[in-house]
């Protein structure tokens, strides 16, 4: 096996994942690609990305916007699409997801976990984060995709408030994750967070180990493995995190 590529939030930019993987001249059949999630919505092909992903033999844990997509597929799989209109209301981004993507692509989609396991690299891949006061095992789904900080209370939020979850994880297994752009790359003691902002512009991120290499614990490290690509266009405007998403 060659090296496991982590790519933080591609979120429909198929252009710029290309880009990513020919910087770091990805070898197929040799390195393997690992999503920490959100692969569709805001940038301009989720189709494009899906068809990237499946042809590299990526694997992937589910975000909360391949799940938004998701709630709607599962409902118009057994009730048809027009039921599932009446009963999902999607974004404008995330009916242009469904429109955009085919039925194959939404069933891969629908197999991505929530959680996985890396034991030779010492690492545990979720997209947005997870309860520290918690065994990891017991988070629930809506922690798992939407965290990102820790309240003045000691709970866990999808706010801003606070402190960065990834503060309070003492390990031992390092987290590898997404979902949270406006933190930027966050390189915390047992936690990298991946998402910086390809869809509003910024830059689309990997961190690349060797094969059977264990997460590095000093971030100076992990920063040294970190490889980005600028993103080709502003997709998508950065709001403040609060809203629904």
């Amino acid at each position: 096996m060659g090296r496991t590529i982590f790519v933080g939030d591609i979120h429909g930019c198929a252009a710029e994942f290309g880009d990513l993987l020919d910087a770091l001249k990805f070898a197929q059949g040799v390195d393997r690609v690992l999503l920490v999630g959100d692969l569709v919505a805001r940038g301009p092909d989720s189709a494009g990305v899906i068809a990237l992903a499946q042809s590299v033999g990526a694997k992937a844990v589910r975000g909360n916007h391949d799940e938004k997509v998701l709630s709607w597929w599962r409902v118009a799989q057994t009730s048809g699409r027009r039921e599932a209109n009446r009963r999902v209301k999607l974004s404008e981004r995330h009916q242009q997801v469904a429109a955009q993507c085919s039925e194959p692509q939404l069933a891969f989609l629908a197999t991505l976990p929530l959680m996985m396991s890396l034991p030779e690299h010492n690492v545990l891949m979720v997209h947005a984060g997870v309860d520290p006061s918690i065994p990891t095992a017991a988070n629930v789904e809506e922690v798992l995709l939407t965290v990102r900080s820790i309240d003045e209370q000691g709970k866990v939020t999808r706010r801003l408030t606070g402190l960065p979850w990834a503060a309070g994880w003492r390990g031992p297994q390092q987290i590898v994750f997404g979902h949270d752009a406006r933190r930027n790359l966050q390189l915390e003691a047992f936690a990298t967070g991946l998402d910086t902002g390809c869809c509003y512009g910024r830059q689309l991120s990997a961190l690349v180990l060797d094969a059977g290499e264990p997460m590095p614990t000093a971030p100076e490290a992990r920063r040294a493995r970190v490889a980005q690509v600028a993103a080709r266009a502003v997709w998508c405007p950065m709001g403040s995190g609060d809203g629904p998403e």
